[in-house]
């Protein structure tokens, strides 16, 4: 029983690291927007997130879900003891990743053009279209650099090395910040160029973001890749003969590519349809309303789905050396520590989002278009949710190997995103094209955690009584909101210091009251296996 909850621990500690790590690159990710817009202005910030919705589908198909495979892979032949093997698994998945990512930045140079014309909206100009082709050509050496990146993560991530993980996605995220910032600020501040070239830089400096992280890497090797390689010298038997490697990569990585690609269909399918089906209003008002939900909406929403890459890169390695081992107590136990300790904490920022939307839309990006920027976050904070769930329960499926079944609810969920995007688009504007998303998101979750709670007979009743007592916490929470708005306190004072003071004291309240209404219900105790004097003493000794 112990040695379970201990393994149970380690899987929470595990993901909750790794989500610390890609929390802080996405909290740094916040702060750069605000003076990264005023550089590159908020019109042309339709090329910035209409060429990295290009470059994340691309990256999918470059990258084959290879990074998973790798994750899985390592996994699987580290529980048996086979080191031999999990370095060939490393060294296989770096030559493909290096070429497949060659080839594909070529692809996206030579295709460029068709991109630009299609994802613009009909009335656009042929200005336009150019400088969109332009910013995407710009990103020909990200493609080339981060699949190869990709491929050390997941051979770490195999090893469950999470904090190594979450270090990397912290470098890179600074790195690309610093540069995205400094060379943007070169070229509109000191050259006096036009401010499109803040957006070119910002697509470039992903490449040299990625090529920093993976010198961290070749310095980390010293210690995490000589141990393996230690290991793999003592051990007697041969490694498994590379083609059945391959072809058992093949087995793991297309299915995660065929994932990610409808995964991000919501994604795909605002791209290439949101200002085309914007009508009603002039080609400048669609790309507005465009990059307003796609990067300012977007950036905030991220912060809870933090959680999703966390317990998605946590979860992988877990659940397959349960499956390997045949554990299926304690895998049951894995998926509703998951879901438990992820709707914990992803619920009540994604209410926050929702509840405080008009102060923190003010402070992350001014007035100029608050009131299409409040409504833009209330409606995308639905997104916060199913967007940190969805993906959890699709690696859950993936790593429990119903490969087939998780690309059919996929499949639905595309086909569903289809459906109800130009029909709502047409009846309620853009935020039809944020709800039809929502829509997907639940449709996934739903048929996930229903093939998963029959295949493995899990009971979610104390999950759902979970949730119960988190909606309580939830409506405590938005009590407290609204008494201080009362008195005077609601986010939106004249300067932009006291305006992050009132939020910061808002936002403080707001999770005390949340955590003391559901500790009242012992939820956190049962949660993350503590009691509340022992929670409060890490506090304070983090703290120190």
């Amino acid at each position: 029983m112990k040695s379970n909850q201990r393994i149970k621990q380690s899987f929470i500690a595990g993901a909750l690291t790794s989500s610390a790590g890609v929390f802080l690159s996405k909290f740094l990710g916040l702060f750069y927007i605000v003076p990264f817009t005023a550089m590159a202005t908020q019109p042309n910030m339709h090329f910035y997130s209409a060429a990295y919705s290009l470059y994340d589908t691309m990256l999918m198909i470059c990258s084959a879900g290879i990074p998973f495979a790798v994750s899985a892979m390592v996994a699987k032949y580290i529980s048996h003891d086979d080191y031999k093997t999990a370095l060939l698994v490393r060294r296989l998945s770096m030559g493909l990743m290096l070429t497949s990512g060659f080839i594909m930045a070529v692809v996206l140079i030579l295709f460029s053009g068709p991109f630009a014309q299609f994802s613009s909206s009909k009335t656009a100009t042929a200005e336009n279209i150019s400088t969109l082709q332009n910013v995407i050509c710009f990103l020909s050496l990200s493609l080339f650099l981060v699949p190869f990146l990709s491929a050390y993560r997941g051979f770490y991530q195999g090893l469950k090395d999470f904090i190594s993980y979450g270090l990397s996605q912290t470098l890179e995220q600074l790195v690309r910040i610093l540069m995205l910032l400094g060379l943007g600020a070169l070229c509109v501040y000191v050259l006096h160029l036009d401010s499109i070239w803040a957006v070119r830089m910002a697509v470039f400096s992903t490449g040299l973001a990625a090529l920093v992280t993976i010198l961290y890497f070749v310095w980390h090797d010293r210690t995490g890749y000589r141990e393996v390689k230690e290991l793999a010298a003592q051990q007697s038997s041969e490694a498994v003969d590379k083609k059945e490697l391959l072809k058992e990569m093949a087995a793991f990585g297309l299915p995660y590519m065929m994932m990610s690609i409808l995964g991000n269909s919501m994604n795909i399918v605002n791209t290439l349809f949101m200002q085309r089906e914007l009508t009603e209003v002039s080609a400048e008002m669609a790309q507005l309303y465009y990059s307003i939900v796609q990067t300012n909406c977007n950036k905030l929403t991220s912060i809870p789905q933090v959680l999703a890459i966390g317990f998605s890169t946590g979860i992988v390695p877990h659940l397959t050396t349960n499956l390997e081992q045949k554990d299926f107590t304690q895998l049951k136990r894995n998926v509703l520590a998951a879901l438990n300790t992820v709707c914990y904490i992803g619920l009540p920022l994604s209410f926050c989002l929702f509840a405080l939307a008009a102060p923190i839309y003010s402070l992350m990006y001014g007035n100029a278009y608050l009131e299409i920027g409040k409504e833009a976050l209330m409606y995308s904070s639905l997104l916060a949710v199913t967007g940190t769930i969805s993906p959890i329960t699709t690696s859950m499926m993936m790593s429990l190997r119903y490969r087939r079944r998780c690309l059919e609810f996929l499949a639905i969920g595309f086909a569903t995103k289809i459906a109800a995007f130009f029909v709502l688009i047409d009846w309620f504007g853009y935020t039809g094209a944020i709800t039809s998303s929502a829509i997907t998101g639940l449709v996934v979750i739903t048929l996930n955690l229903t093939y998963i709670r029959k295949k493995f007979s899990i009971s979610f009743k104390s999950f759902y009584r979970n949730l119960i007592v988190i909606s309580i916490g939830l409506i405590s929470m938005n009590g407290m909101f609204v008494l201080l708005r009362w008195i005077g306190l609601d986010g939106m004072a004249a300067s932009k210091m006291m305006n992050v003071v009132e939020l910061g004291i808002i936002g403080i309240a707001g999770v005390f009251v949340y955590f003391m209404t559901t500790a009242f219900f012992q939820l956190p105790q049962r949660i993350f296996k503590m009691s509340l004097t022992k929670m409060v003493s890490k506090l304070k000794r983090g703290k120190r």
